[in-house]
């Protein structure tokens, strides 16, 4: 199989969309950040926008051909792997305390254009649809696609 970062080189700013549907609505964002190929690995890091009401907080994505993990640091830590057919745990840390999450992925796609994606089309597109559980609790079924298309400077 394909690594997902092959035909990337070297990082780039992009512009990341994250949309889909929620266990408890829909969300719709738009981020600019920096792409970059590492190991088989295309990796993404951006700030958090305002909306997502994480305070001061970077996000890591990490996206293979057989996973994706998200990792965040700074006000609000987050750490979750999604891989097919598995299920992992992770956490996020609020305030009020640090909640343990658990994920069932129910199906994870990454396609990677690579460097001679056309103008306009994603570097990368991740989908992905999981349950999701919070401290024990089935807090809803997501369904999210994530793109990143080069910025033009």
């Amino acid at each position: 199989m394909k690594e997902a970062s092959e035909g990337l080189t070297g990082r780039c700013r992009v512009r990341i969309t994250l949309q889909g549907s929620t266990g408890s609505g829909s969300v719709d964002r738009t981020m600019e950040g920096e792409l970059f190929p590492k190991g088989g690995s295309v990796y993404l890091r951006y700030q958090e926008p305002p909306e997502s009401e994480m305070g001061d907080t970077t996000t890591t994505v990490k996206a293979a051909q057989s996973e994706l993990r998200i990792i965040r640091h700074g006000q609000t830590p987050f750490e979750q792997t999604f891989a097919p057919g598995l299920r992992h745990y992770g956490y996020l840390q609020t305030p009020q305390g640090r909640m343990e999450l658990e994920t069932f992925t129910e199906s994870l796609e990454v396609l990677s254009a690579g460097a001679e994606a056309e103008p306009g089309l994603p570097l990368l597109t991740v989908r992905w649809t999981y349950r999701l559980a919070v401290m024990g609790e089935p807090a809803g079924d997501f369904r999210l696609v994530l793109k990143a298309e080069r910025l033009i400077e």
